[in-house]
């Protein structure tokens, strides 16, 4: 399973690389694989390794929506969005980067909109510490969404609100009880359910006021983050990721790193068997030499035993010679000695496919042969037509050798 790498800066780190920063480590199902880090955020790179990075900014400086627009993908989209927020902006929309996610069952395209300084700031700072995120989303984006219920997160001064099918949002108001009546403020009669985030300390030193909510809200849940609000957040955006801030100009273009660590193992067995392969064809192919040199060495001692004083050609072409004159043999009477042998053996050996003779010796009319035949009844083959053709022959000995069989067999003239 992926993991993730899910750092928040705080509102201060903007500015710079020595402002404190949080960050933890979670797998792809929103499980922690970690504890939660604090400290300088040239120090969270550390922890990047193999992981895919995902960088939280504050809520503050970013703002959530959901427009209905006439259009639904494409360039077109890109050019409407920021006249449909234009009300909603204090600045000029040239000033302000506009990311657009895909639309969903909700009719609104989600749309999420931080000034270019904002961003650039941020890309910077992320640069000096040496991290490279995958993907920026603001805090609100990460807020848990309960259905039919408000979901308000308490961290410090800051309460971030979010509502069933709607964006999340934060509200930056002193005192927290002002915060609270603007989070709650439905502007409907009816009570909400709500279910607050806060942290031990925080709720330590806002007991009684969170308490005496429940007479204003449906129902009240109370949830105590001991680690703060991060794990909750970092949770939430791997398993349910907003709109990367990371699109035009911003894209991420990080540099391909493949990690072969998993790898490595096959690699080297592949490379192994490599050598090992490439070292069997070298040695096939220097033996199947030394085999071939030894053939024509025979077939020339072969050839100058039928042909005395005949000079020597070629191995192919002695090859051929022989065969020519053993066919001559075939046709006529009977010759004894060695001639009426290797006639006999030519005709036995035609008869039997796939048979490479490997050597031949011949003394005092007894030849003796050794061949490589595909199986033992190859061998018997031979005997049974040298015999049918009045020599004696027998099989000395049969042995496997290279998924065939090494025959050593034995003629002798009639008489001999």
């Amino acid at each position: 399973m992926p993991e993730f790498l899910v750092v928040r800066l705080h509102t201060a780190a903007a500015a710079t690389i020595g402002a404190a920063a949080e960050w933890i480590v979670m797998d792809g199902s929103g499980a922690r694989r970690g504890n939660v880090q604090s400290g300088p955020l040239d120090l969270a790179p550390a922890a990047a390794a193999s992981r895919k990075v995902i960088v939280l900014v504050p809520g503050t400086d970013a703002l959530l929506a959901e427009p209905v627009l006439p259009v639904k993908s494409g360039a077109k989209l890109a050019q409407v969005v920021p006249f449909a927020l234009e009300e909603h902006l204090a600045a000029d929309v040239e000033d302000m980067h506009f990311a657009v996610g895909k639309r969903d069952t909700r009719p609104g395209t989600p749309v999420t909109v931080v000034s270019h300084a904002r961003m650039e700031a941020w890309q910077a700072l992320l640069s000096d510490a040496g991290l490279h995120a995958d993907a920026v989303y603001p805090e609100t984006a990460a807020l848990p969404e309960v259905p039919n219920a408000i979901t308000l997160l308490i961290d410090g001064a800051r309460v971030y609100v979010r509502r069933s099918d709607t964006p999340g949002a934060v509200l930056d108001v002193q005192p927290l009880i002002e915060a609270l009546q603007l989070a709650l403020a439905s502007g409907e009669e009816a009570r909400e359910h709500a279910t607050i985030f806060v942290s031990e300390d925080d709720y330590e030193r806002e007991r009684e006021l969170l308490e005496g909510l429940r007479e204003f809200t449906a129902s009240l849940q109370l949830k105590l983050l001991p680690d703060g609000p991060l794990p909750l957040l970092a949770a939430n955006i791997v398993q349910n990721a907003g709109v990367n801030l990371l699109q035009g100009r911003y894209q991420s273009r990080r540099k391909m790193q493949v990690s072969f660590a998993p790898w490595r193992y096959a690699a080297v067995l592949a490379g192994v068997f490599l050598v090992a392969h490439l070292g069997l064809k070298s040695w096939q192919y220097f033996h199947y030499r030394s085999q071939e040199a030894r053939l024509d060495a025979q077939i020339a001692q072969i050839y100058q035993q039928l042909m005395p004083g005949a000079p020597l050609p070629d191995s192919s072409a002695a090859r051929r010679m022989v065969e020519a004159r053993l066919n001559q043999l075939r046709g006529t009477g009977p010759v004894s000695g060695m001639m009426t042998t290797l006639a006999t053996l030519g005709e036995a050996l035609g008869q039997t496919p796939d048979v490479n003779i490997e050597a031949v010796a011949y003394r005092n009319n007894q030849t003796d042969l050794r061949v490589l035949a595909p199986s033992v009844d190859a061998l018997d083959r031979i005997r049974q037509l040298a015999s049918e053709k009045g020599l004696e022959a027998k099989i000395e000995s049969a042995s496997p050798r290279d998924s065939k069989f090494e025959g050593r067999l034995q003629f002798k003239s009639p008489g001999a």
